[in-house]
C-alpha cells in the first residue's frame, strides 16, 4: 500500500516567506536603479527641436523661452522655464505631447507624433576632450 504525503505546514510558510524576501529584494533594486538613474543623469544643457527629422533649432535650458511651432499638420507652443522644456500647448488630438511632464536631462524627449515634432534634451559638444 502507497503512503501518502502529509503536507508540512512548517515548509509551505518557509516557501511563502522566501517569496516575500525575493519578491521585496527585487522591487528594492529596481527601485534602486530608478532613483540611481534619477539623481545621476546629466542635467542638459539645450533642448534641440526638429520637425520630420530635421533640426529647426537649439535652445539653451538656462534661458526662459516661447516659441509656437506651426507644421502642415498643425501647431504646438513650446516652452523653456526654470531649465525644462514643456509643449505647452497643441492642436493634436490625443494631447499626449501637452500631458508630458517637463524635460530636462540628457536623452529626455518629447514627441507629437502627429506634428512630426521632436523635443530633445541634450549637453553641449565639447571640442579637445575638456569638460
Amino acid at each position: 500500500m502507497k503512503k501518502e504525503s502529509v503536507p508540512n505546514k512548517t515548509n509551505k510558510k518557509i516557501v511563502k516567506s522566501r517569496e516575500w524576501i525575493l519578491a521585496g529584494g527585487i522591487l528594492a533594486a529596481a527601485l534602486l536603479v530608478v532613483l540611481l538613474q534619477l539623481f545621476l543623469s546629466p542635467k542638459g544643457e539645450k533642448a534641440v527641436i526638429s520637425i520630420d527629422g530635421t533640426v529647426i533649432m537649439e535652445q539653451p535650458l538656462s534661458e526662459d523661452f516661447q516659441l509656437p511651432i506651426q507644421t502642415l499638420e498643425g501647431y504646438n507652443i513650446l516652452e523653456i522655464r526654470d531649465g525644462a522644456a514643456y509643449v505647452i500647448e497643441a492642436d493634436c488630438r490625443d494631447q499626449i505631447c501637452v500631458e508630458h511632464p517637463g524635460i530636462s536631462k540628457k536623452g529626455e524627449t518629447i514627441v507629437c507624433l502627429p506634428h512630426k515634432l521632436i523635443v530633445e534634451i541634450q549637453t553641449e559638444k565639447r571640442v579637445g576632450g575638456n569638460k
